[in-house]
């Protein structure tokens, strides 16, 4: 601690300022737009399957697209955010989502939609990578698993603003004006991110980290941003400066924290994006709902499941691991469950429904959910945009392919192939987590970069990367 300044690391909740907590909702309303994208697209394919005459690949074409775009916007834009800085892009990165959001709305055929779906997963993909990265580098170490599992549950808000609107358009419009309507939307909450964030000031740990490179006034802007922040003058963690390259992710024992991450967030989007995207398609294939009440019903899975975002929150920062191993492994106990009932009944009674799908998405959001904004502390602050850039390109790989199987395993073997395929999926992700994933919580930068590399010479079993 130097002159008397505070640690910033060590505050709290309390200890924050406003402008804290404005940066964390502007950030959070990212994962709100990328969950309204999501569900937004899987309420649309109700109609558009039967108005444009999808067959079952075209149908997981345009489900997958935007993954396809997120594939290819997240390791560009954070990598230049590495090179450059976080807020600009940061700022402007949903310029896409706005313009072709609304375009996607106004398209005649097949080709034009899938097109402007993947012009849209470019921007969402910039995005996927910038705001996690803003949260773990404006957020203290004690908060941090807070703040980012937090923020995660409003993944679960655009989910249900998604559906609710879905629902609100089916019972007034119908048709190709529903769908129209539908995807043309999300470009009004682009526009309302977009204006919030212009506010916001560029990440203080990564201004400091040039500053220790020759760039004094990006040292004198990250001085002034953790001020703000703390309310006062603050020393805070920054990393190791340095000229950020690809091989800082595979440097001594980091390739393992890299090959934990490029494997788990795949597998767990399969078993993530599998369900959420269709499961208005799934309510309603089960021969439970009307179109509107399978977006209603849809709605209130995710009421119900919110709550495990707020046990997340709380818990986070007295250890991910044993939450993310936990939540997933009973994720794939409830999908196996789902599938002996299916099974032994042949049908599913609503009630059954809603317990089986508001269970799931508790525990998703109780413990793997969340780390897929947590993933974004691992990495060194100079090459954190590249990292979680790669990592998220990963993820729609796991994303992708399974909006695009979906459809055809429920085709070829019905609903207990669409089970089963998410409790493998998920279960793997928890046996995976519990061999390979590093315990971050309470760590500073400084510690996170001495540490996951190798291992601290104390013998904190916690700072252990297979502990």
């Amino acid at each position: 601690m130097n002159n008397g300044e505070k640690d910033f690391e060590s505050s709290g909740l309390r200890d924050m300022s406003r402008y804290w907590w404005y940066a964390w909702f502007t950030a959070s309303m990212g994962q709100f737009v990328d969950a309204y994208d999501t569900l937004i697209i899987g309420a649309a394919l109700l109609y558009l399957v039967p108005l444009m005459h999808l067959n079952d690949v075209q149908t997981g074409l345009l489900a997958s697209s935007a993954f396809v775009g997120v594939a290819v916007g997240a390791p560009l834009f954070g990598r230049i955010a590495d090179k450059v800085g976080r807020r600009f892009l940061y700022m402007f990165d949903l310029i896409f989502l706005v313009v072709f959001g609304f375009l996607s709305g106004t398209v005649n055929n097949f080709t034009e939609l899938f097109i402007t779906r993947l012009l849209v997963g470019i921007g969402v993909g910039g995005d996927y990578a910038l705001s996690p990265i803003m949260i773990s580098e404006y957020s203290p170490a004690k908060k941090r698993g807070f703040a980012l599992a937090s923020m995660n549950s409003f993944w679960g808000i655009g989910s249900i603003v998604g559906f609710l609107t879905a629902y609100g358009i089916a019972v007034t419009l119908h048709g190709a004006m529903a769908w129209r309507v539908m995807l043309a939307s999300e470009a009004v909450w682009g526009l309302v991110v977009i204006g919030m964030r212009s506010r916001i000031l560029e990440s203080p740990r990564w201004a400091i980290l040039k500053g220790e490179m020759g760039d004094e006034g990006r040292k004198k802007e990250g001085e002034e941003v953790v001020s703000k922040l703390a309310g006062g003058k603050a020393e805070i963690s920054a990393g190791k400066a340095g000229k950020p390259t690809v091989m800082d992710l595979f440097s001594g024992k980091m390739w393992l924290v890299t090959l934990f991450v490029w494997v788990w967030w795949p597998v767990f989007d399969v078993a993530a994006y599998g369900s959420n995207l269709y499961t208005p398609y799934i309510t309603q294939g089960l021969g439970l709902t009307s179109k509107a009440d399978a977006f209603l019903a849809s709605a209130l899975y995710w009421v119900i499941a919110m709550f495990g975002y707020y046990t997340a929150a709380y818990l986070y920062d007295k250890g991910r691991k044993r939450m993310v191993v936990l939540g997933s492994l009973l994720m794939g106990v409830d999908m196996f469950a789902g599938l002996g009932v299916y099974e032994v009944l042949g049908y599913f009674p609503f009630p059954a429904v809603m317990a089986l799908f508001s269970t799931y998405y508790y525990f998703m959001n109780f413990g793997p959910g969340p780390y897929t904004m947590t993933l974004a502390e691992l990495w060194p602050t100079r090459v954190r945009g590249t990292a979680m850039g790669l990592a998220a390109t990963f993820s729609r790989i796991g994303a992708a392919a399974s909006t695009f199987v979906l459809p055809s395993v429920i085709h070829d073997i019905g609903f207990m192939g669409a089970f089963l395929l998410l409790g493998v999926a998920i279960t793997f992700v928890g046996i995976w987590s519990l061999f390979l994933m590093p315990e971050t919580a309470g760590l500073t930068q400084d510690q996170l970069e001495e540490i996951l590399p190798g291992e601290r010479k104390e013998g904190n079993k916690r700072w252990n990367l297979r502990s």
